[in-house]
C-alpha cells in the first residue's frame, strides 16, 4: 500500500481558519472562566471549614454544661459579664476578661475558655442561663443553658 504525499498536502492547503480559531478561544475562555469559578468556591468552602468560631464555640457549651449540673447558688456578676456560681466548697466564676471569657475557681488562676471575643452578655430566667457573645470579627452566638440546682 502506498501513500499519495502529494494528495495530503493538497487536503491541508486552506491552512488554519478563522473560524477554527474563534472556535479555540471559546473553549479557552470557557475553561478559564470554570477554572477561576471554581478556585473561588474553594476557597469559600475553606474559609467555611477551617473557620475556628463555631468549634470553640461548641467546645465552650459543652465546658460551661459540664459545670452548671448541681449547682448550689448562682448569679449574674455586675453589668452582665459572667456568671458565678458555688457547688459544694468551691465557687467558679466564667466572665469576660480583656478579649475572652475565662473561668476561675475560688477567684484564683485564669483557665482560658473562649477566645477573641468583644463583649458578653448574660440573663438568667428560673432555671435558663443565656449567654449572648459577640466575637471581634462581629460574629454573635447566643445560647440557652438548663441549670439544675442541689436539693438541699
Amino acid at each position: 500500500m502506498r501513500i499519495n504525499f502529494n494528495l495530503l498536502n493538497k487536503l491541508n492547503e486552506g491552512g488554519y481558519t478563522l473560524l477554527e480559531s474563534i472556535i479555540q478561544l471559546s473553549v479557552l475562555l470557557l475553561f478559564s472562566q470554570l477554572f477561576t469559578l471554581t478556585i473561588g468556591l474553594l476557597f469559600k468552602a475553606e474559609d467555611y471549614v477551617t473557620n475556628p468560631i463555631d468549634t470553640e464555640w461548641a467546645l465552650f457549651i459543652r465546658d460551661v454544661e459540664s459545670y452548671l449540673n448541681d449547682v448550689e447558688i448562682l448569679t449574674i456578676q455586675r453589668e452582665d459579664i459572667g456568671v458565678r456560681f458555688r457547688k459544694g466548697e468551691e465557687e467558679f466564676d466564667i466572665e469576660l476578661y480583656q478579649d475572652l471569657i475565662r473561668k476561675q475557681k475560688n477567684r484564683l488562676g485564669h483557665e482560658q475558655m473562649l477566645l477573641r471575643v468583644k463583649s458578653i452578655s448574660t440573663t438568667l430566667d428560673g432555671p435558663f442561663l443565656r449567654f449572648s457573645v459577640e466575637f471581634t470579627n462581629g460574629v454573635k452566638k447566643e445560647h440557652t443553658f438548663y441549670v439544675t440546682y442541689r436539693e438541699k
